[in-house]
């Protein structure tokens, strides 16, 4: 069936889309950073100092967070991270999966967008990601390029999928801010129109992450900063090359992308 909407007119012609007030915080992404906490809260069990626990679980999500970032934890972005490892799966590693987040989603006003783009037959794909991305002047060097806590090397999100998944899926993602995202906190980037070039060459970056091969040359291309405010969405299509920029403020921001196909 073809799908001719406004919507999937100006993704298809820019490959991104802004779509504001779609989500309200309190009812839509205040649960998640609750749960969000929870976690927080059992890595302080597990691995704070005993003295310090108490006055540790009293701490706002803010500073919480920035006290368990310094423990020392292997592998911490992982706790908050919605997608299973990229290697060494096992019955019981560690994901960010709950209620609260399905309830994202599937959250109606979401799909209404998507139905503008896929139809009214949609999947949930589960390459997805949640994370934190943390001041770059706090992430240990080995950190700041490897796409959750540091940047995001510039990459087209097709090419996470398997060689039958880049021909065969109409992936569309779903980027979605919990903070506030502007330059200065590191906020995606992008090259108009660059999706009509289809999917680019792509290589395993140092800790696995998908990178497109001689993106020095995209710096050079004119971009758009992806700013968005708390309740906006912005789609990307599944051929659209982009990454994040440094964040060079004092605080983490938060994110969610969520993927749908037919």
């Amino acid at each position: 069936m073809q799908i001719k909407t406004k919507l999937k007119s100006i993704l298809d012609r820019d490959g991104f889309l802004r779509v504001r007030n779609v989500l309200n915080f309190n009812k839509d992404l205040k649960p998640i950073l609750n749960d969000m906490e929870y976690v927080m809260d059992n890595l302080v069990h597990k691995f704070a100092p005993e003295h310090m626990k108490e006055k540790i679980f009293k701490y706002n999500f803010r500073k919480k967070y920035t006290y368990i970032s310094k423990l020392n934890i292997y592998d911490l972005d992982q706790y908050f991270n919605t997608r299973l490892p990229r290697d060494h799966v096992k019955k019981d590693s560690d994901y960010f999966a709950t209620h609260s987040l399905w309830n994202l989603i599937k959250h109606k006003k979401i799909l209404d967008v998507v139905e503008q783009i896929l139809g009214p037959e949609i999947l949930s794909n589960p390459v997805q990601n949640t994370r934190i991305k943390q001041p770059e002047k706090t992430l240990p060097k080995k950190s700041i390029f490897d796409g959750l806590s540091g940047r995001t090397p510039w990459h087209q999100d097709a090419a996470v999928l398997s060689t039958k998944g880049q021909k065969n899926t109409e992936l569309l993602t779903v980027w979605i801010p919990f903070t506030k995202t502007t330059k200065k906190n590191g906020c995606m980037i992008t090259i108009p129109g660059i999706n009509k070039l289809g999917l680019l060459n792509h290589h395993s970056g140092y800790k696995g992450q998908v990178e497109i091969k001689n993106s020095d040359l995209l710096n050079l291309k004119k971009v758009v900063y992806l700013e968005a405010d708390v309740g906006d969405i912005v789609l990307l299509h599944r051929h659209s090359a982009h990454c994040s920029i440094p964040n060079k403020s004092n605080s983490f921001r938060i994110s969610a992308d969520l993927r749908y196909n037919k």
